[in-house]
């Protein structure tokens, strides 16, 4: 048979596809080498940039608890600090030195800085950087912060006045139930703190189950709800310590609770009381609703019965209460299943917690004592904070009494206090 000849435009083409494969395998492998450059170089700045967060949080911390490097220092604090990095090294895939640097405090004194610096090793996955520089690359990350407890200066010779520490203390609600238990952590220190290290799981928990928490630290104020978890056979209970330290630019207490949340594993089957308070923490008189929450299938129950921890009781699967008088108070609730009579009871500790009403007191800085145009003034910024008494003056003899001055002194510094004895009534003086 004859065989056409192969116009020229047609084996032209032939020609360019296959110059096109050539150049496509000859370009790929730069292509896919400049990729990976790409996301090597990318995971190295992510991993820098997470390096710079994670070392402000350790400086932050070591500003917190200055005084646990100095002498005789706090152990406990140096290992929580040393897991603490080695925990969000982990996170950002760091790896860290064997032995990490120790926090540059200096003296110790408040004000003064302490410096953290970190450094950690990003493994690269390019081999032909790799060959270059080598498996890793070095990362480095320095923060200072100002220290926030430690030595005070008594201030002689002029200079600011020493500022008295906080009194770290705290309230959880419920205080034991059923795993899971979710508990409630508020700050109630005194002494206006500026910075909270919560450890809601203080050591190993105890008790006859293994516990756990969802949430095992915090440096914000709260408050907090964390999860308690405990397993094991129905009956068994862990019991767990906590731990806040609060601090100011005047040093810093702790403030340690131990064994203070226990929490057990509930029955498998047959009637269990579990139950609900809504609310529960306000000022008095508070009022309460309880009401029962049935977590198992296949239970029919016939009996509810409350014992509200002031000496007063309820029955019924919805009840109310109002609390009148401060304090936490114990909650228990006694259910029953129809037929059989089996019995089951729950107490919650500390389940209701009636506050007694703190007061704020306003900073008077800049304001005058009496009303001029449109400004605010020393009485006006007094009752918009709640208070129905008078803004007195200094005595004639202490500065220009009946002169409408700038208020530069105040006898209560501004912050929350506690109104007891004179409620949320007290009297302050202004001066210039």
């Amino acid at each position: 048979p004859m065989r056409l000849p192969i116009p020229s435009r047609f084996r032209h083409r032939r020609r360019s596809r296959g110059q096109s494969v050539v150049e496509l395998a000859l370009i790929l492998p730069l292509l896919l080498l400049v990729l990976l450059v790409a996301i090597d170089f990318g995971r190295v700045y992510l991993g820098w940039i997470n390096l710079q967060q994670m070392t402000r949080v350790a400086a932050n911390y070591a500003a917190d608890n200055a005084t646990a490097w100095g002498t005789p220092g706090d152990e406990a604090i140096r290992d929580r600090y040393q897991t603490m990095i080695r925990n969000d090294a982990t996170l950002i895939n760091c790896q860290l030195p064997d032995q990490l640097p120790v926090p540059q405090v200096g003296d110790g004194l408040i004000g003064t800085r302490v410096v953290v610096n970190l450094n950690c090793e990003f493994g690269l996955i390019t081999p032909i950087i790799s060959s270059i520089v080598g498996n890793t690359v070095l990362a480095s990350a320095s923060v200072s912060y100002p220290i926030k407890e430690g030595v005070v200066s008594d201030g002689t010779g002029g200079g600011n006045p020493i500022v008295p520490p906080p009194v770290a203390d705290f309230i959880g609600s419920p205080l034991s139930g059923w795993a899971p238990l979710p508990v409630t952590f508020t700050d109630v220190s005194t002494g206006n703190p500026s910075s909270w290290t919560w450890d809601f799981s203080v050591g190993t928990p105890s008790g006859t189950g293994s516990g756990s928490v969802t949430t095992p630290t915090s440096l914000a104020r709260g408050p907090h709800t964390v999860t308690y978890q405990c397993s094991g056979s129905p009956g068994d209970s862990c019991t767990f310590s906590v731990r806040l330290v609060a601090a100011n630019s005047g040093g810093s207490s702790t403030e340690t609770k131990t064994g203070y949340v226990t929490v057990t594993v509930p029955p498998e089957s047959g009637p269990i009381a579990e139950f609900t308070g809504t609310p529960r923490s306000g000022v008095n008189p508070l009022a309460v609703n309880f009401a029962f929450d049935e977590i198992t299938s296949g239970v029919t129950y016939d009996s509810w019965l409350w014992d509200f921890g002031d000496g007063t009781t309820g029955s019924g699967q919805t009840v109310s209460k109002t609390y009148s008088s401060l304090g936490s108070y114990d909650v228990m609730l006694t259910v029953r299943e129809s037929g059989t009579g089996a019995t089951n009871s729950l107490t919650k500790v500390d389940y209701i917690v009636v506050e007694r009403r703190l007061c704020t007191v306003p900073d008077f800085a800049g304001v005058r004592r009496f009303p001029q145009g449109n400004q605010p003034h020393a009485q006006q910024v007094w009752d918009a904070a709640g208070f129905t008494t008078q803004v007195i003056s200094l005595p004639a003899n202490q500065g220009p009494a009946n002169g409408n001055y700038v208020i530069r002194y105040q006898s209560i510094l501004g912050g929350t206090i506690d109104p007891q004895p004179a409620g949320c009534d007290s009297v302050i003086t202004v001066g210039p």
